[in-house]
Parts: C-alpha cells; sequence; structure tokens
C-alpha cells in the first residue's frame, strides 16, 4: 500500500466517523420531534403525514444501522439521510 492509497483509506474513515457524529447529533432534537410527529395526522392522514411520520420515528433504526454496518459497508453510513430527504420533502416547516 503506497502513500496515496493510506491517505485516501484515512481520508474515507474520517468521513465516516463525520457522518455518524453529525447522525447521533441529530438524535438530540429528534426525541420532542418524535414525540409530537402523531400531530401530523390532525389534517387528516394524508401521504405527506404519513411520510413525516415514518421518517421521523424509523431515524433512531436508520443510525443503528449505519454505526453497526460501518465497517463492512461503508456506504450505509448514509443511510440516514434517507429519512433527512423524506422529512423535509413532507413539507415540514
Amino acid at each position: 500500500m503506497d502513500e496515496s492509497e493510506e491517505y485516501w483509506a484515512a481520508r474515507k474513515q474520517r468521513n465516516i466517523k463525520g457522518f455518524l457524529i453529525v447522525w447521533f447529533v441529530l438524535l438530540v432534537p429528534w426525541l420532542p420531534f418524535a414525540m409530537l410527529s402523531g400531530m401530523a395526522f390532525d389534517g387528516g392522514p394524508t401521504p405527506q403525514a404519513y411520510l413525516f411520520f415514518w421518517s421521523v420515528i424509523t431515524y433512531p433504526v436508520a443510525v443503528g444501522i449505519a454505526a453497526v454496518s460501518r465497517k463492512r459497508v461503508p456506504l450505509l453510513v448514509l443511510l440516514p439521510l434517507l429519512n433527512v430527504i423524506g422529512f423535509f420533502a413532507s413539507g415540514a416547516r
């Protein structure tokens, strides 16, 4: 393994750790959102309400999968991004 391969391997590990830190920090405001996510259905059972509800409720599961499988499948560290995209796609403001 030459120097450039070692550099890119170290950089990849740093990026993976950085993403995991961001996902774990976003777990802090997750609890209030999770407790209030049921109020999304006050306007009726719309697809946006379901998308918001399930993206909020399944976020910790996605973070857990990303943390557990980061060594075997490093690309799975981006899995919680699907929940974040779902949260914003639901029209949550």
